[in-house]
């Protein structure tokens, strides 16, 4: 009878538990999506006609990751994109279309993507034209084979000294094949071992200073700089988007949230770990966070926030996914491609805008500079229409790594320690005045000449939940593997990366990369990958 008895009860609390189990997965999202970026509120948008409860998750208060744009007071028709800014239509398809399909306007992007003829390069305190280079005036100690353009310096340099001619492989994987002289795969070596290898370290130093963007030339893997073509003088089509790059995901999460009331914006969580339950339901552990000023931090006297998800799917960056406490990310290979296989490149961009377009009255101006100053990039961004003379000058764009370190410095003795989610900050005097200096060099005007600005704002990429502006490919890793390994990290969970840091089309510092990683993902959700 006991027996019996107990048998009974245990049956009850079984039944008990399964119902109860049954009711808590019914509160569970479907689909947890985590990071209110760019590739979580198209992932939002992608999964909106499931009819499924769907709730995006974003560590700040603002949407958009990547995709930040302000505008200032006095300057209301200009976009100061504190990030992503362009897009090439021919190359992001994925992006166009996605643009046209949501009804956002797009116009020219006038400054295009890289230098043109007449762009003014500043270097070593001398100033020449874009076109010049490689000529008599280049200020450098070339070899007399190193005097030419850098595009072409480069292509010689492959030519010569690569397989790149009689690689006969598809276009499309080309780079993983060719080898050096050496028999030493692009995969597998750096740009700068080549460059060690087969130029002067004064043509080392004329290609880094006299390019667009420092972190390309050095330790990253050299699949990612080979030519497998002549350098060619067309110029790509650059397209923006008229309101701003931020109106993509704001306009994306519109219409997911607008589809169905069971899609939701959960905004400053920030997701901790992820446990796995007996009955296969992800439990998520967010810290609430706070946002004054545009300064995300966590509060950490508060006790977790506890979701639960039957599939979670990660849009965020490298560095959140290295300090995520999920045991699918520390599998061995997949912890190595974190931490290995790709790395953050820090960048910083800083807009300043003044009641006259003063630098356009420079015996060389252009309207884009290359220099090897702090301020690397600078970029005239043009004269508003509403309010006439009122004009946007955007003196600093670089991914240099001790230029980053220097605006750093300059922006913590404004405004106090940058730490984790800080990305935006005010002007203070003494970046004012270091700019100045840099830019009467650049300019060839005097001090007298540059007044003050009106505004300012300058974004620093390289603090948590970022990372980087962007991530690029090291040495040693074939990129459609990793990436393909990286959209479902492990086979026995439903946990799905959808980060452009692994991308191996478009990479990371392309916002069509972002998309290209989504539609990855797609299939497991029965969508048919648009890519």
């Amino acid at each position: 009878m006991f027996v019996w008895k107990l048998f009974y009860v245990m049956a009850l609390l079984s039944v008990v538990r399964i119902e109860a189990s049954r009711r808590s997965s019914k509160r569970c999202d479907d689909i947890a999506i985590i990071g209110a970026g760019i590739a979580g509120t198209y992932t939002g948008w992608r999964l909106r006609k499931l009819n499924q409860k769907i709730t995006i998750y974003e560590y700040s208060d603002r949407v958009g990751g990547r995709c930040y744009t302000l505008r200032f007071p006095e300057t209301p028709d200009i976009n100061v994109e504190l990030a992503a800014a362009r897009f090439i239509p021919k190359s992001h398809k994925l992006l166009h279309d996605t643009i046209r399909e949501l009804g956002l306007q797009i116009e020219k992007f006038v400054l295009g993507t890289g230098p043109s003829k007449d762009t003014t390069v500043y270097v070593r305190g001398e100033h020449l034209r874009h076109q010049d280079l490689g000529g008599i005036e280049t200020p450098y100690k070339l070899h007399p084979n190193e005097r030419k353009p850098v595009k072409q310096l480069q292509w010689e340099m492959y030519k010569n000294y690569t397989d790149v001619l009689t690689t006969n492989v598809p276009e499309d994987v080309k780079h993983f094949y060719i080898k050096d002289v050496d028999g030493i795969e692009m995969y597998k070596q750096s740009v700068m071992s080549l460059y060690n290898k087969f130029l002067t370290p004064e043509a080392h130093k004329y290609i880094t200073e006299t390019s667009s963007f420092d972190s390309l030339e050095f330790d990253i893997s050299a699949s990612v700089e080979v030519m497998t073509s002549p350098p060619s003088s067309e110029k790509a089509e650059v397209l923006t988007v008229t309101k701003g790059f931020q109106s993509i995901p704001k306009t994306l999460l519109e219409r997911f949230l607008r589809k169905s009331k069971r899609h939701h914006i959960k905004l400053n969580h920030h997701l901790k770990a992820i446990r796995k339950t007996k009955s296969g339901i992800y439990n998520l552990y967010f810290e609430p966070t706070v946002t004054k000023n545009g300064r995300t931090r966590i509060i950490s006297n508060r006790p977790c926030i506890r979701k639960c998800a039957k599939k979670v799917i990660l849009a965020v960056n490298r560095l959140s996914l290295e300090r995520l406490e999920w045991q699918g990310l520390y599998q061995p290979h997949i912890r190595e491609y974190i931490t290995k296989a790709v790395k953050d490149a820090s960048a910083g961009k800083y807009y300043l805008s003044y009641n006259s377009p003063w630098w356009r009255s420079s015996p060389v101006y252009s309207d884009y500079v290359i220099s090897d100053t702090p301020l690397k990039q600078t970029y005239d961004f043009g004269t508003s229409k509403i309010n006439p003379l009122n004009s946007l000058l955007q003196p600093m764009y670089t991914d240099v790594g001790l230029h980053i370190s220097y605006w750093k410095e300059l922006v913590e003795r404004e405004n106090g320690d940058v730490t984790d989610g800080d990305i935006a900050f005010s002007i203070g005097k003494e970046m004012v005045k270091v700019t100045n200096k840099y830019l009467g060099h650049i300019y060839k005007l005097p001090l007298s000449a540059i007044p003050q600005p009106i505004n300012g704002v300058i974004s620093l990429w390289h603090n948590y939940p970022y990372g980087g502006a962007w991530q690029e490919w090291m040495p040693g890793y074939i990129w459609t593997d990793v990436e393909k390994q990286m959209t479902k990290p492990s086979k026995a969970d439903d946990v799905f990366v959808v980060s452009n840091a692994f991308n191996s089309r478009s990479f990371s510092y392309w916002t069509n990369g972002a998309l290209q990683a989504v539609e990855l993902a797609m299939p497991y959700f029965g969508l048919q990958s648009k890519e």
